[in-house]
Parts: C-alpha cells; structure tokens; sequence
C-alpha cells in the first residue's frame, strides 16, 4: 500500500512536467508500478493516485449502482482520469490541460495526503488555508479522540 506524508513545491517546466520528491516516490507501493492516476480533486486542486489506489477505489465505483451519484463520479472523475508515470530523472508529466484544470502553470504545491496526492496551485492552497474556520487544534482533538477510543477498545 503505497502511503505519502509532507508538503513540497516545484517548479512545473512547459510540457508539464515536476519532480516528485523521493520522500514520496519512495512510498509508492511496488504495484503502482510507478504510475499515478491524476483526476479533479476537491476545493480546486488536483488528486494523484498511485495505481494501486486507483484500482481499489474503481473496484468501490463499479460496486455503485448506476443512481446519479455512480454516473456524476464517472464522468467527472473517471472520464478525467489520466494515467502519468514517472520518469527515470524522477519527474512526472501531467498532460497541460489537466494542469489548467487546477490553474497550476509554473508552480505545483505537493501535500502528502496518506493514500494519494493532493496537487495545488500555491496560492490557490493558501487561500483555501485562509478560509476555513477549522482549525489545528479542532483537528488533534477529533483524531486524539478517535485515538483514546481505540485504545480504550484494544483494551477490552
């Protein structure tokens, strides 16, 4: 299972094209074959799957029934998805006009996300930072509490 953690920004050259970091790309799982699968995200930005993600989460969407929120998904996600895989000098090409979609041009910000990739355009990151009315400490608590319940759990 592949599994990602921390924040890097990159320079995106004309075709598209940015390092990924070794401390991510040595989390990507050996079945991800050194692919990700780049679709719209949520908030703007753009998610990045390694392979053997992606294929666990299409295994969920063909298990949904054909309603509206099975068919809205495909086509806005899966009709968008595009395979990207990286290259020996560890970079990644995601075609331009998947890019545009999250207005990255000359800069991608890069968050580790566990299970994926989240790929900004900086200031687009940092203006969704600004406004949300979460914040750190609200987030600690709600996962210190999920914690203090597992291990009382564990205990029994």
């Amino acid at each position: 299972m592949s599994q990602f953690a921390g924040t890097f920004r990159h320079a995106v050259d004309r075709k598209g094209r940015f390092s990924v970091p070794t401390q991510l790309s040595g989390g990507l799982a050996l079945s991800a074959d050194g692919i990700f699968v780049v679709v719209p995200g949520p908030e703007g930005c753009l998610d990045a799957y390694p392979r053997d993600e992606w294929t666990r989460r299409v295994q969920i969407v063909r298990s949904m029934s054909g309603g509206r929120l099975g068919r809205f998904y495909k086509r806005a996600i899966v009709g968008e998805a595009r395979e990207c895989k990286i290259d020996g000098h560890n970079r990644i090409l995601v075609p331009p006009e998947i890019l545009r979609r999250a207005g990255i041009t000359n800069a991608v910000l890069i968050k580790g996300q566990l299970d994926h990739l989240e790929l900004w355009r900086p200031e687009a990151f940092e203006a969704y930072m600004a406004s949300q009315t979460i914040t750190i400490e609200d987030a600690i608590e709600e996962i210190d509490a999920r914690l203090e319940k597992r291990r009382r759990d564990d205990d029994r």
